[in-house]
């Protein structure tokens, strides 16, 4: 477990620092290289009494009600690495390890609380005391790799929970907790935060803490300090968490979607730990996270929640989200009607020509093999494609509006959705295009040779025979 290095980036921006006077909540999530993240849509759902929940390990009591949501689903979990609900709620998670092991039983996932907490939690606060509530009764434990041991890749969670009005970090350790609500833009990765400055707290925690000898009794409170691991998790997970907080700081009061986005797509540009050649011969992971060895992640997926000031739920958020490490993908809105893409929903874990998740995998992996020279392929025309997107989704957020209020709600649906489609087969194309542009190009010039052994290993272990 000690080794294990599962890496999240979650960085919250409240409104005051936003440009656009709306909360921002931006989320990299962090997994094994060939472990698919599809996106899906879930249906809100009403539940007969005496129903049970079936998590990834354990059944819990269902309840009366669960809200509707957009989920990024680990292929093989029930839970969700984040997502947002239809109420406004959206939730992203971090693996963390700390001085006091994980309990080694089969319980909820931090990913099952996660999306528990979508289901239940109409507000963040709601969502937070839903989270804290199973904690307590539950507790989190149980193998968080696919095929890995409970010994090998148990770990605590962090969570950052928002809404259009309030967002919290909430921290844990087994089953005792630590909460505050975010005042400045805050970043979160696989190290904890929270130090003296705290809203509300576990009854045991501190005790916790003296009884394993990380807290002197008489002394300031600092949940940080008493219960982070120093190891390679903690060398791997602060100089990101502290990276995005500088890079979102620095742009305070200024951050929209594209910027908050640039910060995901971040690899300690212009640093003395930036990756030697490109970012995918980086020893430090960044935040955003290409697989290397000796670790086996990469992002998966990437969300940046972006509120909107409005009565009208379908316009509550734009969720844009992409697939892959996001400086190698293309980034696509979303929005709280109710769908998703169904092409959006398959991958496992080995390649398929189905999924679209695999579709972008392959091009990432493309890219790594010589990412000097191929992410400029990307580059040259990623930056009309997106530019084009966020101007449209202005002028379509605004169609939509006037629809909703002329009472037009399944024509302001259905236009929303048209757009997420037609940015959905523009990527796609562009996708498609540049594998065969690229693909074309590596059949005459060798991958970068310190790449290279990854790369095959990679492609053999995932079959991507092509």
């Amino acid at each position: 477990m000690r080794e294990f290095i599962e890496s999240c980036d979650t960085v919250a921006i409240p409104k005051h620092c936003s440009a656009t006077g709306c909360n921002i909540l931006g989320k990299n999530s962090d997994r094994e290289v060939v472990e698919a993240q599809p996106l899906l849509h879930f249906p809100a759902q009403d539940h007969a009494p005496g129903e049970k929940c079936k998590c990834t390990y354990i059944e819990i009591d269902q309840v009366p009600h669960t809200y509707a949501m957009i989920g990024s689903k680990p292929w093989w979990i029930w839970g969700f690495e984040m997502g947002a609900n239809e109420c406004g709620v959206a939730i992203g998670n971090e693996a963390e390890h700390s001085e006091v092991a994980p309990v080694l039983e089969n319980s909820l996932l931090g990913m099952d609380l996660l999306r528990l907490g979508l289901e239940r939690g109409a507000t963040a606060k709601e969502a937070l005391d839903v989270i804290i509530e199973l904690l307590e009764k539950h507790g989190q434990g149980g193998a968080c790799r696919y095929g890995g041991t409970i010994e090998e890749t148990a770990y605590h969670n962090t969570f950052i929970i928002s809404d259009p009005d309030e967002m919290y970090v909430l921290e844990t350790v087994n089953r005792q907790w630590i909460y505050k609500k975010v005042k400045d833009c805050q970043g979160i990765s696989n190290v904890y935060s929270t130090q003296e400055d705290y809203d509300g707290i576990s009854a045991g925690l501190i005790d916790m803490a003296i009884e394993h000898g990380l807290h002197t009794p008489g002394d300031k409170f600092n949940f940080m300090k008493s219960f982070t691991l120093f190891n390679r998790n903690a060398l791997s997970g602060y100089p990101r968490y502290r990276w995005a907080e500088m890079k979102l700081k620095e742009q305070s009061g200024n951050l929209d979607t594209e910027k908050v986005l640039g910060v995901l797509r971040s690899h300690y540009e212009g640093t003395f730990v930036e990756g030697m050649w490109s970012p995918v011969s980086g020893y430090i992971p960044s935040v955003c996270m290409h697989g290397a060895d000796p670790n086996g992640s990469q992002t998966a997926a990437t969300m940046v929640i972006e509120y909107h000031d409005t009565k009208f739920k379908e316009l509550l958020y734009t969720y844009w989200g992409s697939m892959c490490p996001p400086c190698c993908s293309i980034i696509v809105p979303f929005y709280n009607t109710g769908y998703i893409p169904e092409k959006l929903a398959k991958g496992e874990n080995v390649y398929s020509d189905d999924s679209f998740w695999w579709k972008v995998k392959r091009l990432v992996t493309d890219i790594e093999s010589n990412y000097e020279k191929y992410i400029e392929n990307l580059k040259a025309v990623r930056g009309d494609i997106e530019a084009k997107f966020y101007a449209e989704a202005k002028e379509n957020e605004a169609k939509a509006l006037e629809l909703l209020e002329d009472g037009k709600k399944d024509e302001a649906c259905k236009l929303l959705n048209d757009f997420t489609d037609k940015c959905l087969d523009i990527a796609e194309k562009a996708y498609d295009k540049l594998i065969v542009e690229i693909e074309a190009d590596m059949k005459v010039t060798p991958p970068q040779a310190y790449r290279k052994p990854y790369g095959d290993r990679l492609r053999e272990r995932a079959k991507l025979n092509f």
